[in-house]
């Protein structure tokens, strides 16, 4: 590993830990699993790059280290709570911060990965979207915001129907000339 990588590793598992945390208490292999499970098997970070960082969010007062059946289990600490709610403030929703690194996961990837990565993604979209809805819907103050919400998911999926449409449409022309 590179030296710039391990940094960079290092901070995307903090904030996988926190974010992990935020839906109830982890542990450090299950967060080693579900990082090579959301990957599909591309990185399994080790019990050396997860338990630092365990024990580094822990004495910042993010997390909580208790045992559970002879389990050291961690939970988010109410500072935790309320890094995890700034930086999705700050980085999603009123800042362009994951388009960009969405793009510059993209670009760091081969043409044969992002297609795995593309194909993997869209697998996973209909059963996330149905989970997501069903707790996103509560975010909403009426039913009317949640309609629009609503409209608006729809034509952003259209739109990126029609671009696959277009995809296949130039292959078919392209087969259709040679």
């Amino acid at each position: 590993m590179e030296a710039g990588e391990d940094r960079w590793s290092r901070g995307i598992i903090f904030f996988i830990i926190i974010t992990m945390a935020r839906d109830g208490p982890i542990y450090g292999n299950q967060v080693a699993n579900l990082i090579n499970e959301k990957t599909n098997g591309a990185w399994k970070p080790s019990a050396g790059s997860i338990y630092p960082a365990l024990n580094r969010l822990t004495r910042r007062g993010l997390i909580e280290r208790y045992d559970e059946n002879g389990k050291a289990m961690y939970k988010l600490t109410e500072k935790g709570s309320g890094l995890v709610k700034k930086i999705g403030e700050r980085h999603f929703d009123s800042s362009p911060m994951a388009k960009f690194m969405g793009k510059i996961w993209m670009e760091a990837m081969n043409p044969e990965n992002k297609a795995r990565f593309m194909l993997s993604s869209m697998q996973n979209l209909g059963s996330s979207l149905e989970d997501n809805l069903k707790s996103i819907r509560t975010a909403f103050k009426n039913e009317k915001e949640y309609e629009v919400f609503l409209m608006n998911l729809e034509l952003e999926i259209e739109k990126a129907h029609k671009i696959l449409l277009d995809a296949k449409k130039e292959l078919m022309e392209t087969r259709g000339m040679k």
